[in-house]
């Protein structure tokens, strides 16, 4: 909810801005906490929900992405033209406030007046201090590569997006074209995360796995896009583009919780997101850069698919290792043991945390 306002806050000051440079205030500080606020904030409260058929969960959640990918670009476009850039950050400051109600509502959900079993019971554990709880994130090897790997994904996740509309234009494609494009990849995006996600948890296929297949096959088309030519296969490259985003963008957490736990699913999950930040930030003008220095696009997608292929390779390393077959997030169930009281007996908090799920539901 805080970081809903904060998304509010910085949109609707937006639209007052004597200049570009309080922009970078009001659009680029203000409105970019809240979104990394509400971002890691949502993905950690759908991974403690579900214990099973979590893969599934957060691919349902994340969808949302890839339908604001798909529908604000439109509307932005409507607006501006319509309103012009002030009204359209008011527009957008309403939207961005809607936080708040998806906020309330599980705020009341998670403390309705449930009895001792109830939900905040089940997750409100001993948690470790602080400084402890990091010191063992950043010493688990295995996250530390899975970090790298995702640091790697990240510096050029948004080469394609920004290479692609120049590279079809000078290969002969409308704006026209290029706008099917992404909006292919967008859709692409939403039932491609849904449907590997059910694959995931039906036939309980290896994640890490699931992830380095998804990131090699995004990799071998990045690299081949440089060279084609026809719309249509464009068109194709946006549904592979769109699947491996989608896998990349919902498996990243449950990963995460694969091997850290649900107790420190907060600060792992932060930590990823600082280092995709990072990469984010320093990937598309490194792109940029090696086609301004060979005047050409190819090295460029070359560039993006082979790092995306060595993201493959950290993420295969993950799963070789023998000591990290059997998934931490069992955990949970001793977490859940130590949390319920003595004199509480087993059955009923079963039941009860049945009931209350059954009612969110």
């Amino acid at each position: 909810m805080a970081g809903s306002t904060l998304i509010g806050v910085g949109m609707f000051s937006s639209t007052s801005v004597p200049s570009l440079y309080w922009l970078y205030l009001t659009y680029g500080v203000i409105t970019g906490v809240g979104f990394g606020m509400v971002h890691l904030v949502s993905i950690v409260t759908v991974n403690l929900t579900f214990d099973k058929g979590r893969s599934v969960a957060i691919a349902i959640a994340s969808s949302g992405i890839g339908c604001g990918n798909i529908l604000i670009p439109w509307l932005t476009t409507l607006w501006l033209e319509e309103y012009g850039w002030r009204q359209t950050f008011l527009l957008l400051a309403g939207i961005g406030i809607q936080g708040l109600v998806g906020g309330a509502i599980i705020g009341n959900v998670h403390t309705s007046g449930e009895s001792r079993c109830d939900h905040q019971n089940v997750y409100n554990t001993d948690h470790p201090p602080l400084r402890a709880a990091v010191t063992e994130v950043l010493k688990t090897k295995y996250f530390m590569i899975f970090s790298v790997s995702g640091f790697c994904t990240s510096l050029t996740y948004f080469v394609p997006y920004v290479m692609v509309p120049e590279l079809a234009k000078a290969k002969g494609l409308s704006s026209t074209d290029v706008v099917l494009i992404f909006t292919v990849s967008g859709v692409s995006s939403i039932l491609g995360r849904i449907l590997i996600g059910f694959i995931v948890d039906i036939l309980h296929i290896s994640r890490i796995w699931t992830l380095s297949i998804a990131l090699l096959i995004g990799g071998i088309p990045t690299i081949g896009c440089a060279f084609v030519y026809d719309k249509w296969l464009f068109i194709g490259y946006g549904v592979i583009l769109g699947v491996f985003t989608g896998t990349f963008g919902f498996l990243q957490s449950v990963i995460v919780v694969d091997l850290l736990g649900t107790e420190l699913l907060g600060i792992g999950f932060g930590f990823l997101t600082l280092f995709h930040g990072i990469a984010v930030i320093i990937g598309p003008p490194i792109g940029g850069l090696i086609s301004d220095i060979t005047h050409d696009f190819t090295v460029s997608f070359v560039y993006a698919g082979c790092l995306f292929c060595l993201s493959s390779l950290f993420a295969c390393a993950i799963k070789t290792r023998p000591d990290i077959k059997e998934s931490k997030n069992d955990r949970q169930t001793e977490i859940r043991a130590r949390s319920y009281q003595d004199d509480v007996p087993v059955s009923r908090c079963h039941t009860n945390i049945s009931f209350v799920f059954d009612t969110r539901l």
